[in-house]
């Protein structure tokens, strides 16, 4: 059975609850939404904890900020914390008041702006070690590009980092001994931050899978580190904490106690969980962290701080080596004519701290970490728990729906899914750039899911919702969940080297995060639901651009597909211009911008439903598949 043949079929098994009668439009904007419930259970703990998360939303950047779209003006509701976190006026205002003004590099005691911004950086470094259950034996180290920077950093300590050119690399492991070179462990969710670094090191990698539940598995980890082939060799796990697509959380407690127990070093990326889990290395114990990575650019308040390497000291002490980057900062001596008698700082937060460091963005890194215990780890997982159940009993029981990853285990409210066209509505064939009509069956398009891509980009064209579209830096991952075998996978990479990258498979991502107010919440989930009933019907007003996936809006379309009796009060210069549909959207929305966000959201589902129904219930045959597309590639309803 081709390729092609068996994803379509993996992905009908989660279609087949596909009723022939979806939700009206009217019903979405209306649906009761169990309000009470969210408010009881929040309720509980405490009114203060709530009174903090109000507060953290009213010091939000960009809370109220609008921005145009082809459908009219949208207030941006912000859904993609998973890759970003929002900044925060009072750290903003902090840092012009208190750090800016006296800010001077580091390195010296002998002036008032050197001595005080040592301090604050020295100050900040210890509050979040303490928030990360740092002990003596552990050092901190702020690494530049988030975890990405933080993995990097760990590799170059501990000698396994490898130069680029393929060649060296090469050479480099030619000369190591078996038993010198490291085995790395890591699992089926990582980011690819952390498993492309691994795979171009010096260390033999070694993937571990998922179980039946789509979970790692455990038992095959416990089979490999015990395998006599890496008998005698330094051995590293290196997983995810929490996967950045599915939300589903890694029992680092288990792993960690399963890695020491067979003589392996237990590390953890926390990238994806950090803003939001309590993370205490418990260094030295059998169910502690040797190393933890984590981007607190991801933390509410956190845009503009560095990443984190919080290690274990005897992980660094194992190479008696200098430091991974020689410079200003790392040495107590050096002299001109003896590259021997250089004396490096023995600390080790010093001595891997080269150059002017991070100064800002530290102190940043901290203040983000002060808002996160000030909020709360047990209101942050309340709010997230319901957040979570609700949406995923929302969204599964919607038969256009699929959400990715075992829905029944220990989430975060991150979510990653496909949407596909209702059965009622009819489907259209395809062009191709010769003429000749290509059947349905030819293109095997009836139970495809729109892309994932397009998905997004109407969550923001109509609703102004910010969400994520494509893999999420997480391939492998995204072969598992959507069921792409090898010999398919192979395919699609030949069509990409070939400039179509817009065949790449991916979905449509977004987050809940617990400072979302109850309206967004209900705003997100019904806009959701909007599109799996009506998001089809806006393919003819979009372009699809093979070569880089992009999906554009064609204010030519508009002429053609929308609002026949509705355009024909406005006139030809409107519709053609600059702003696209903006005019007439606007026109048709009634209702003028309100300071009411709830107002606004109404409205904007309001503004869609109208123009869904003016636009045809069967499109015509107007999409063309480039000549060195093959169809059996087109994994998405266009």
């Amino acid at each position: 059975m081709r390729g092609g043949c068996v994803v379509r079929l993996k992905i009908m098994e989660w279609t087949e609850k596909q009723k022939q009668a979806s939700s009206s439009i009217a019903g979405i904007a209306t649906r009761t939404f169990t309000v009470q419930y969210i408010s009881i259970r929040v309720e509980e703990a405490g009114a203060a904890a709530e009174d903090k998360v109000a507060w953290l939303r009213s010091q939000l950047i960009g809370k109220d900020v609008e921005f145009d779209t082809p459908f009219g003006r949208r207030v941006l509701t912000y859904a993609d914390q998973t890759a970003s976190g929002r900044s925060l006026r009072h750290i903003e205002d902090y840092l012009v008041k208190e750090v800016l003004p006296f800010y001077g590099n580091t390195h010296t005691e002998d002036s008032h702006v050197g001595s005080k911004t040592t301090r604050l950086v020295h100050k900040a470094a210890r509050y979040v070690k303490r928030c990360m259950g740092a002990g003596a034996g552990d050092a901190l180290l702020f690494c530049g590009a988030g975890t990405t920077a933080a993995i990097k950093r760990l590799q170059e300590v501990i000698g396994v980092a490898a130069p680029s050119a393929e060649l060296l690399r090469g050479r480099l492991a030619a000369q190591l001994r078996t038993q010198e070179r490291w085995v790395v462990f890591v699992g089926p969710y990582e980011h690819h931050s952390n498993l492309l670094s691994w795979r171009r090191s010096l260390a033999d990698v070694v993937e571990i899978g998922v179980d039946d539940d789509g979970l790692i598995d455990v038992a095959a980890l416990r089979r490999a580190l015990a395998s006599p082939e890496y008998a005698d060799r330094p051995m590293l796990g290196s997983f995810s904490a929490c996967s950045n697509v599915t939300g589903i959380m890694t029992d680092t407690r288990e792993l960690a106690r399963v890695l020491h127990e067979h003589g392996a070093f237990a590390c953890f990326d926390f990238a994806a969980s950090g803003p939001y889990v309590k993370i205490d290395m418990k260094s030295g114990e059998i169910d502690g962290y040797d190393a933890v990575f984590l981007s607190p650019h991801k933390f509410v308040g956190g845009p503009g701080t560095p990443g984190i390497l919080l290690m274990n000291k005897a992980l660094y002490r194992l190479n008696a080596q200098p430091p991974s980057t020689c410079g200003g900062g790392t040495v107590a001596y050096v002299n001109g004519f003896n590259e021997q008698d250089t004396l490096y700082y023995d600390d080790i937060e010093e001595r891997e701290d080269a150059g002017t460091p991070q100064i800002v963005q530290k102190i940043r890194a901290s203040l983000a970490f002060w808002v996160k215990e000030y909020i709360g780890y047990d209101m942050m997982s309340l709010r997230e728990q319901v957040y979570s159940e609700a949406a995923m009993k929302r969204l599964t029981s919607n038969p256009n729906i699929w959400v990715l990853g075992n829905t029944n285990v220990e989430r975060l409210p991150i979510f990653s899914f496909l949407i596909y066209p209702p059965v009622k509505d009819s489907v259209f064939g395809v062009v191709d750039e010769d003429g000749s009509h290509r059947s349905l069956e030819d293109v095997r398009r009836k139970r495809l899911p729109l892309h994932g891509r397009f998905v997004t980009r109407l969550l923001n064209d109509l609703f102004g919702i910010q969400a994520r579209g494509g893999c999420a830096c997480a391939g492998p991952y995204g072969h598992t969940l959507l069921n792409i075998e090898d010999e398919l996978s192979l395919r699609i990479r030949t069509a990409i080297l070939e400039g179509y990258s817009g065949l790449k498979p991916g979905w449509t991502r977004l987050s809940f995060s617990y400072y979302l107010s109850k309206e967004e919440f209900k705003f997100i989930l019904a806009a959701i639901e909007f599109i799996a009933s009506y998001g089809h019907r806006f393919l003819p007003l979009y372009k699809f651009d093979w070569i880089t996936g992009d999906w554009t809006f064609r204010k030519q379309a508009i002429k053609y597909h929308l609002m026949k009796e509705e355009l024909a009060l406005s006139t030809r210069r409107d519709l053609l211009a600059e702003n696209g549909l903006s005019k007439v959207a606007n026109r048709m929305e009634k209702k003028p911008m309100t300071n009411n966000k709830q107002e606004n959201f109404e409205s904007y589902i309001e503004s869609a439903r109208k123009i869904a129904l003016s636009l045809p219930d069967i499109n015509q045959p107007t999409v063309s598949i480039p000549k060195g597309v093959d169809p059996d590639l087109v994994l998405f309803y266009i």
